[in-house]
């Protein structure tokens, strides 16, 4: 089975977990799959609270960060 990866998303003031995840082969994959949901999420997330400065945190299974990606447009 492959490894679960999960993509917290974080601010200043709050961060929101991903209780579910997803698996991937290995960090580098899950890292693409990171880049590809803050593509898809990054203007909405911008344009809810343009001032506030977000990060997807990557984790794997055992709890650890193993990835920082900023949020941006």
């Amino acid at each position: 089975m492959a490894p679960r990866f999960f993509f917290d998303v974080s601010s200043d003031e709050e961060t929101i977990l991903d209780l579910e995840g997803v698996e991937a082969a290995d960090l580098d994959e899950a890292l693409a799959e990171a880049r590809g949901v803050i593509a898809e999420m990054a203007g909405a997330v911008i344009e809810t609270d343009p001032d506030r400065s977000w990060t997807m945190i990557v984790r794997d299974e055992a709890g650890s960060v193993v990835g920082r990606l900023p949020i941006k447009r």
